[in-house]
């Protein structure tokens, strides 16, 4: 098999390309069912109402590539916002202190889940989602009803534009681009990949299979705050029962249709960028064509079991292909040599070996 063939038949290319096409097909479908769809407007506004997803899916896709996983992200964006409505309206806080104060909270979250999950090995699954859970009831306790009318600063973040880009939308594009650059530009990008291959391997080899999956929370954490002032900025207020609501599923759900696999070890943010873009345009397309709500609720699941699907073609089925279209020489044995060499038994871990 050539190397080009090789590169074609990878996980990660054949799900990026299968992403794409269905992509190009949802968007023709709605082009043809509204004429609005394809208006500079529309396109804007599709992007702009998946920017909190944008903002918050890149650090959780690292997450996810290093062998963890964080279900609290969409409690900790209600939270953050509800911190800065209360900040400023009840509380006497400027914005700006407001919004640094709900920064400051989610992240403090983020730091929680990294002490539960990396430094007691935790389940992540199961400490993540009690996270969810004690998040999101405790935002309703301290605050139940909506606040509307933050204050002018938030309100110009949400409807205010960067060389015709909304603000929201600009964060999303540079979370994505620092997540792009931190990948392929440095050794702790490449460390992340090594983590989630086998985190024992690679802390034999000196990585930090420690403080970099921590560190992978935190920012997790400070992205959820800042998915959480997006929602806030655009609507100049929050709403404590659904802001951020069902997130967490939403991002796994973009991660795993771009190519990233659960167990951690594969994945890159070009294809999460596609499945962003995806669920965007199917979301964004069902409204314009006066679904309701029920329909939309489906088809979100039915986004989730097609991502499940191709995380496990990804996982499975492409690597056998890879094997039986392996050149038959490369199969047999070297004439030089034993046909069949039996492999020594697995040497046991020394102790002081074992990863902590």
């Amino acid at each position: 098999m050539s190397p080009l063939h090789h590169r074609l038949l990878r996980p990660q290319s054949v799900s990026n390309a299968v992403l794409a096409v269905a992509l190009v097909a949802l968007a023709a479908y709605f082009t043809s069912r509204t004429s609005t769809f394809l208006s500079p407007d529309n396109v804007v506004i599709l992007a702009n109402n998946a920017a909190a997803l944008g903002v918050v899916v890149v650090p959780f896709a690292l997450l996810v590539i290093s062998g963890n996983i964080d279900f609290s992200v969409g409690s900790t964006a209600g939270l953050s916002g509800m911190v800065l409505a209360l900040a400023v309206t009840r509380w006497g806080l400027s914005e700006v202190a407001g919004i640094a104060l709900a920064l400051l909270v989610a992240t403090a979250i983020g730091v929680v889940n990294a002490v539960l999950c990396v430094v007691l090995r935790f389940n992540p699954i199961i400490v993540t989602l009690g996270m969810l859970g004690a998040i999101r009831g405790g935002t309703l306790l301290v605050q139940e009803d909506q606040i509307y009318g933050i204050g002018p600063l938030v309100e110009s973040l949400g409807t205010g534009t960067l060389l015709g880009i909304p603000y929201t939308l600009c964060a999303a594009i540079a979370m994505f681009l620092l997540g792009a650059a931190f990948l392929t530009l440095t050794p702790a990008g490449r460390h992340v990949f090594a983590i989630g291959v086998n985190r024992h391997a690679a802390y034999l080899s000196a990585l930090p299979v420690r403080a970099l999956p921590f560190a992978l929370y935190v920012v997790t954490g400070f992205s959820a705050g800042l998915a959480g002032l997006v929602f806030a900025a655009r609507l100049n207020g929050v709403s404590p029962a659904v802001t951020g609501e069902g997130m967490e599923f939403a991002v796994l759900t973009i991660v795993l249709l771009g190519g990233v696999a659960f167990a951690g070890g594969r994945g890159n943010l070009f294809g999460v960028l596609i499945a962003w873009l995806f669920l965007a345009t199917l979301q964004n397309g069902l409204v314009l064509t006066n679904v309701t709500p029920y329909v939309q609720t489906a088809s979100a699941g039915v986004a989730l079991v097609l991502a499940a699907a191709l995380d496990r073609l990804g996982a499975t089925v492409i690597p056998r292909l890879l094997l039986r279209a392996a050149p038959a020489a490369d199969a047999q044995p070297d004439r030089r040599g034993p046909a069949v060499v039996a492999a020594p038994p697995p040497a046991r871990i020394p102790d002081d070996q074992k990863v902590p």
